[in-house]
């Protein structure tokens, strides 16, 4: 993706205004739409190439057809065969795949301009190809997207009001308002980006064969929390002793709960580390998770802090993991807790700035952290970060 030569920070010269004004005027409240958000946007990933990641394994993906299925909508998962490509109509279909910022790197920089939104809101970048008719109807979302348009042209339809009919098709693999009355009607081209708050309907239509990258940010319910938080607390050794009977009256009738058994419950319950503090490093530990079987994986080989210091001395370029979110809490004394995809690591005050600006971006010159990485206790940390692999090397930026 290129970045445009301009004094304005990269997230102002994407939403077309300053980041305070947007969050204040639009944030989860009404519709933008940004003509050249993205001037001379590149695709990250070809149409052919999409296809060829949707018939993989591990790779979640569907293919969605109006018309010409099994029924209308007919929704059909992959990984695909190779051949149900050479199936398809000319017209009328859509192939999405989740999560394009684990399965390729250029795509995850798509989340870079919307840093200004905290790490444990990301969701994903997801991408869909959609041939001349596609679409996957009028719908809502329950997350924030900002839809880029990528190549081609596509028609978007869409409330710029909370929508208040959210009656549903039945009988439907997808989830299709019975009724859509637009309220702006916009045809989007490369470089162009809607923003969408949760809530807000939206239908698009491909005008032309064209990618269209949705960048999403999720926020858990509350019964998700819960439901994670009390799992959490019944993991610990002090929740799984038993409940001891009060002493018991004879001649007490079987069905009454006897208020003593009760009150021994309530201490039970209230004895769980519900403290600020537990309640923060649980929620860090659980935003900077993704779903299962989304989780670090080491090296086959470590690499070594000698051959590591060497590669960044040399400037090779850094990349993070995307198979889990990035965030920090403060420790004592100037020191950190970093989260990467659940895992809680103590960072020494020596190595804070080095976390810091890890948690801040997805590629790095080595040269910049190995500035940072001088002392004894960042230069463990960093090495400890590549054997988990929550840091690898990777191809120089190419531009995008």
């Amino acid at each position: 993706m290129a970045r445009p030569r301009t004094e304005l920070p990269l997230s102002s010269r994407v939403l077309g205004m300053p980041v305070a004004r947007f969050l204040r005027e639009y944030w989860q409240k009404k519709p933008l739409l940004v003509r050249g958000a993205f001037p001379e946007f590149r695709d990250p990933i070809s149409p052919d190439e999409l296809a060829g990641l949707s018939c993989e394994e591990g790779v979640e993906s569907r293919i969605v057809r109006e018309k010409g299925g099994a029924h209308p909508w007919e929704v059909t998962w992959g990984p695909h065969p190779e051949e149900r490509f050479g199936e398809l109509p000319e017209r009328g279909w859509t192939i999405l795949v989740q999560e394009l910022n684990r399965h390729l790197p250029e795509a995850a920089l798509l989340l870079e301009p919307f840093s200004f939104i905290p790490n444990v809101r990301v969701d994903d970048v997801m991408v869909s190809y959609a041939a001349p008719g596609g679409s996957v109807g009028a719908h809502l979302d329950s997350y924030d997207v900002f839809l880029v348009q990528g190549m081609g042209k596509r028609r978007w339809q869409y409330h710029e009001k909370p929508t208040k009919d959210v009656r549903l098709v039945p009988d439907l693999d997808l989830r299709i308002l019975a009724r859509f009355v637009p309220e702006a009607d916009e045809v989007l081209s490369a470089g162009d980006m809607l923003y969408l708050p949760p809530g807000f309907a939206h239908y698009g239509v491909a005008v032309t064969e064209c990618l269209t990258y949705s960048v999403g940010f999720r926020a858990p319910s509350a019964g998700e929390m819960w439901k994670d938080f009390v799992a959490r607390a019944a993991s610990v050794p002090e929740a799984t002793k038993l409940l001891v009977d009060p002493p018991l009256g004879a001649g007490k009738p079987p069905g009454e709960i006897p208020k003593a058994m009760l009150e021994r419950v309530r201490e039970a319950i209230r004895s769980m580390d519900t403290s600020n503090d537990a309640i923060d490093r649980w929620f860090a530990s659980f935003a900077t998770r993704l779903g299962p079987g989304r989780e670090l994986t080491p090296p086959s080989r470590p690499l070594g802090e000698a051959k590591i210091t060497s590669r960044l001395e040399r400037g090779d370029v850094v990349m993070r993991s995307e198979e889990g979110r990035w965030a920090y809490l403060p420790s004592s004394r100037g020191a950190l807790r970093l989260y990467v995809g659940g895992l809680e690591l103590d960072v020494p005050a020596g190595a804070a700035d080095l976390a810091r600006l890890l948690s801040s971006a997805r590629r790095f010159d080595g040269a910049e952290l190995g500035r940072l990485a001088r002392s004894r206790a960042a230069r463990s940390f960093i090495v400890r970060l590549f054997d988990l692999g929550a840091l690898r090397f990777g191809p120089r930026a190419s531009g995008r």
